[in-house]
């Protein structure tokens, strides 16, 4: 009598992984950053100050930087949802270009200070930062930012 052998499915672990695996391109979380924000935050429920640290990016176009940002963030705020900040005109132009990313960003909230950016966690946590200008010499930036810190 032939013995039958039974193979076993050949399986596409590509196809596969959609649910289960790395996350796909432009989706959170986003890849290492290219280029360390310069950010610095006060400790969690340090007090209920208008900020909740300082980020002072390399360029002026934020969105380029917002990945980046975004990964920095995102243990202490998780997946980030919305942004809120009144993006300059370099800014909107590399956002109409970048390819979709599930954050969505939006003009500045009602009554949100002038030179902040507010984030809205997919879990609802917030954080408000103060953006330092790109030009800002450096001793002023670092005075900004560790004010902003608490950490003056």
């Amino acid at each position: 009598m032939p013995r039958i052998v039974r193979q076993r499915p050949i399986t596409n672990h590509h196809d596969m992984s959609r649910s289960t695996g790395p996350p796909e391109p432009d989706r959170q979380p986003f890849r290492t950053p290219t280029r360390t924000p310069r950010l610095l935050l006060r400790e969690p429920g340090a007090g209920s100050e208008r900020v909740d640290g300082a980020w002072w990016p390399w360029t002026n176009n934020l969105t380029a930087e917002l990945h980046d940002l975004i990964s920095a963030l995102t243990p202490r705020l998780g997946p980030t949802a919305r942004v809120s900040f009144d993006w300059n005109a370099v800014s909107l132009s590399q956002r109409r270009i970048d390819n979709p990313d599930g954050v969505e960003v939006h003009g500045p909230d009602t009554g949100q200070p002038p030179g902040t950016m507010h984030l809205i966690g997919t879990n609802d946590a917030q954080l408000t930062l103060l953006v330092i200008p790109a030009g800002t010499p450096p001793d002023q930036a670092d005075d900004q930012m560790r004010r902003a810190s608490g950490k003056s």
